[in-house]
């Protein structure tokens, strides 16, 4: 029941997954690298921090985006300050199943209605693009833009997949620019992640803070 309660918030989190049952969500999670049960376990965190930001301060962090990828919390959007900033990857490390913090909010005024629009285009033509590229495993990448910027999260195959997925995303119109958080299937970063990730599973639940410094969390690389 817990897993099929998080494959229709999964659903939820997409104006098309309104539209499809629980049945095709989890088929769809099956499909990825992380398989279904770490889905479950992403979108269960997602959740959870997103429901932290709104509680700290609503209006702060309604323009956070929080995606959740293998224990990766990606977070983009827009704060007033960087004390707010400091404060979202503070309450992202604070979240059970966290393993490591991509930070890329922005510090500044609100993205206008127009931005927010060519945002949601942006992604969604991306996405098209790369579902049906027949070399690209699409399931397995999470895509956010803000303010023109292109972030592409997941895991890829290979570098010859992620320079597919980047080749595509420069073909979009407004695309002012793109950032890739993306690893490797097979790669170092990944493995070391996955055993943290583990390491993470066995520990038994807490509500304590993380050792992790907010202040020092950088983007990953």
């Amino acid at each position: 029941m817990l897993a099929l309660g998080a494959a229709l918030a999964l659903a939820g989190c997409s104006p098309v997954g309104v539209a499809i049952g629980a049945g095709a969500v989890a088929g769809s999670a099956a499909l990825e690298e992380r398989g279904f049960e770490q889905a479950v376990r992403d979108q269960t965190s997602a959740l959870s921090m997103s429901k932290r930001l709104a509680q700290y301060e609503f209006d702060t962090f309604r323009r956070v985006n929080v995606a959740v990828y293998e224990g990766r919390a990606l977070l983009t959007g827009i704060v007033p300050d960087a004390d707010d900033r400091v404060e979202a990857v503070r309450i992202a490390w604070a979240t059970d199943g966290i393993v490591d913090v991509v930070n890329e909010i922005l510090i500044g005024e609100t993205v206008d209605a127009l931005d927010t629009s060519y945002d949601v285009r942006i992604t969604s033509e991306l996405r098209g693009k790369i579902t049906f590229d027949g070399d690209v495993k699409a399931v397995n990448y999470t895509l956010q833009a803000v303010a023109g910027t292109l972030y592409l999260f997941g895991v890829a195959q290979s570098e010859a997949e992620l320079a597919r997925v980047e080749a595509h995303a420069r073909t979009v119109p407004h695309v002012r620019r793109v950032v890739r958080h993306v690893l490797l299937k097979d790669g170092a970063r990944r493995a070391t992640l996955l055993q943290a990730l583990e390491a993470e599973r066995a520990k038994p639940e807490s509500a304590g803070e993380p050792a992790q410094d907010a202040e020092s969390a950088e983007p990953a690389a």
